[in-house]
C-alpha cells in the first residue's frame, strides 16, 4: 500500500462492493477457485446487514415456484441445488449438509444432519376444490385454474426430487439435475412426495373452520424445501474468504466511482472511506458491484440500463415458536397465501437455543407505500389467527417488520421472475449483480466467475484443501445477527434490566 497525502493508494486483481449474500460469496467462490487478490467492501458495520439478515429463512429448492405457468423459476432453483451439491458440499463437509442419497433408481438430494439446511421439511399445502376459497368464488375457471397448478406442482416436483430422476453423475463424480426440458415434460398426477402430517391437516381444519366451511381435503407434499442458518451461510464464506486471502473492509463509504472519460465505460477505480474516516482509493482489474438497493444511485456512472425494482415484505416474528412445523399454503388467490417457519436463534449470551416462528406471505408493495404495508401486517396477523387461534397467538411476543427487496424487473409487464441478475459488458471490466433469492447465493458465484472470466482472463485452481476454520471466530465478528435474533436479544436484555 502507498501513502499519498491524505489517501491510501490499493490495487487488486478484483474488488467486491457490497457485503450481502451475493457480494460474500462471489468473494468466497473467487478466491477458492483462482490465484486473483480479492478486496470486499461493505457499506454497514457487519456484513449480511440488509436483506440478507431480514429474509425468513427459507431454503428454496423450487417448491413454491412448481405450480408457476412460467417454469423458469423452479429450473433456477433446481439449478441452484446442483451448484450446491458440486461446489459446497465437499469443501464445507458437515456444515453444507445437503448430499445426496441412494434410493431404489438412483440418487436423489436430501437433507440430514446438522448444518446449513434443517432437515424439518416444508409441506406444501395445496387446498382442492371444496378449500374456502374456491367455495367462496364459485367460478368454474378457478377451479380448473387450482387443478392444473396442483398437476404441475406434482408432476415438477416428483421429476425433480421424486423417484424418476437419478442425480448421481454417470461418471459417479458429483451431481447433475434434470434439464429443463426433463422437467416439464411431467404427465402423471402421482407424486411419491404425497404425504400426511397430523398437525398440519389440524392447522388446515382450523382455518376451514374459521371461514364458516366445512374441513376440506388438501394434498400435502413433503418438499426439499427447509428453514436455513443465513447467519451461519454467511460466517463459513466469510472465514473460508480470508482464509483465501480476502481482504474484508466493514463500515465503509463509498464517495466516487472514477471511469474513463472517453470509450467503453471503464472503471478505474473506487474512493472510499473507512470506517474511521481515513480516504481510500481502490484499483482493480475488475470490479464486481454487488451493491443491492445502493444500485440506483451507481447505474447511470456505470452506464448501465435496467428496470430495477425496491419491494417490500412483511415479516412476523413469533416467539415462543406457535409451531415445530415448517408449511406454505399454494392457493390460486393470493390473499389466501401463508407461510409459517420454525426458527432456531443461537444467543451469545444463552445456554440454549431459542425457539421462535416466522410467519409471512406472497405479499409485496411498493417500498414508497407506507398504508399498502400496514394492510400486509393486518391480513398476514388474520391469516395466522385462523391457523393457530387468536388467543395461542397473541400470547405470544410479535414483532413485524419489511423486508426490502432490490430485485430485476423483465420486460413482461414487470412480471417478477425471481432470477439472479448478472450484468457484464465484455467491453468493460466490471460486472452488476442481483442475487434474486438467497438460495441462489451458490449459482450466482459459479456464474459470477465464469462472466468475470471474459473480463479478466484467468486459470481456474483447486484450493479446495485449505482449512477455513482458523479464520471463523473473525468471521462471526463481521457477520451480522439476522434482525429476528436482534429482536430477540432487545427484548430478552429489556424483560432482564426490568
Amino acid at each position: 500500500m502507498v501513502q499519498v497525502g491524505a489517501a491510501a493508494i490499493n490495487r487488486v486483481d478484483v474488488a467486491v462492493i457490497g457485503g450481502g449474500i451475493a457480494g460474500v460469496a462471489i468473494a468466497e467462490y473467487v478466491a477458492r477457485h483462482t490465484n486473483l487478490s480479492v478486496q470486499l467492501l461493505e457499506k454497514n458495520s457487519h456484513l449480511g446487514g440488509d436483506s440478507s439478515g431480514k429474509l425468513e429463512g427459507w431454503f428454496h429448492t423450487g417448491a413454491l415456484y412448481s405450480g408457476q405457468d412460467d417454469g423458469q423459476t423452479f429450473f433456477n432453483c433446481v439449478n441452484g441445488v446442483e451448484d450446491l451439491l458440486n461446489h459446497y458440499s465437499n469443501y464445507f463437509a458437515g456444515r453444507c449438509n445437503l448430499t445426496l442419497e441412494p434410493y431404489d433408481h438412483g440418487y436423489r438430494p436430501t437433507v440430514s444432519g446438522a448444518g446449513w439446511f434443517d432437515p424439518n421439511p416444508v409441506y406444501l399445502i395445496h387446498p382442492q376444490r371444496h378449500s374456502p376459497e374456491m367455495l367462496q368464488s364459485g367460478l368454474k375457471g378457478d377451479r380448473v385454474q387450482l387443478e392444473m397448478q396442483l398437476k404441475r406442482v406434482l408432476g415438477r416436483l416428483e421429476m425433480a426430487y421424486g423417484q424418476q430422476f437419478n442425480w448421481r453423475s454417470p461418471t459417479g463424480n458429483g451431481a447433475v439435475a434434470p434439464d429443463y426440458d426433463h422437467l416439464e415434460s411431467y404427465e402423471q398426477r402421482s407424486c411419491s412426495l404425497l404425504g400426511q402430517s397430523e398437525k398440519i391437516s389440524h392447522y388446515c381444519q382450523q382455518f376451514d373452520l374459521s371461514h364458516g366451511v366445512k374441513p376440506s381435503d388438501y394434498a400435502l407434499l413433503k418438499s426439499l424445501d427447509c428453514a436455513m442458518d443465513t447467519q451461519g451461510i454467511l460466517q463459513d464464506l466469510a472465514a473460508s474468504a480470508l482464509a483465501h486471502g480476502t481482504a474484508i473492509a466493514t463500515g465503509i463509504n463509498l464517495e466516487q466511482i472514477n471511469v474513463d472519460r472517453y470509450g467503453p465505460v471503464r472503471v478505474q477505480s473506487i474512493f472510499y472511506r473507512d470506517c474511521q474516516g481515513q480516504q481510500h482509493y481502490l484499483k482493480a482489474k475488475a470490479f464486481i458491484f454487488a451493491v443491492g438497493a445502493g444500485f440506483e444511485r451507481i447505474l447511470p456512472t456505470l452506464q448501465v440500463r435496467a428496470k430495477l425494482k425496491q419491494s417490500r415484505s412483511t415479516m412476523v416474528v413469533a416467539y415462543p415458536a406457535i409451531s415445530f412445523h415448517n408449511f406454505v399454503r399454494m392457493s390460486t388467490k393470493n390473499s389466501y397465501h401463508f407461510n409459517h417457519f420454525f426458527q432456531r436463534a443461537n444467543m451469545p449470551d444463552f445456554s440454549e437455543f431459542l425457539n421462535y416462528s416466522m410467519l409471512a406471505n406472497s405479499g409485496y408493495v411498493s417500498n414508497e407505500n407506507d398504508y399498502l404495508a400496514s394492510g400486509e401486517i393486518e391480513l398476514l396477523l388474520d391469516t395466522a389467527a385462523r391457523y393457530f387461534g387468536e388467543e395461542n397467538l397473541y400470547q405470544r411476543q410479535l414483532w413485524s417488520y419489511d423486508c426490502v427487496k432490490t430485485e430485476f424487473i423483465s420486460d413482461d409487464a414487470q412480471k417478477r421472475r425471481y432470477s439472479y441478475w448478472i450484468e457484464v459488458n465484455p467491453q468493460s471490466n466490471y460486472l452488476c449483480v442481483l442475487p434474486g433469492k438467497f438460495s441462489f447465493f451458490s449459482t450466482v458465484a459459479v456464474q459470477t466467475l465464469k462472466q468475470l472470466k471474459t473480463i479478466l482472463p484467468t486459470e481456474e485452481v483447486d484450493r479446495n484443501h485449505r482449512d477455513y476454520t482458523a479464520h471463523y471466530h473473525q468471521a462471526q465478528a463481521l457477520v451480522a445477527s439476522p434482525y429476528p435474533h436482534q429482536l430477540l436479544a432487545s427484548y430478552w436484555k429489556n424483560n432482564a434490566n426490568s
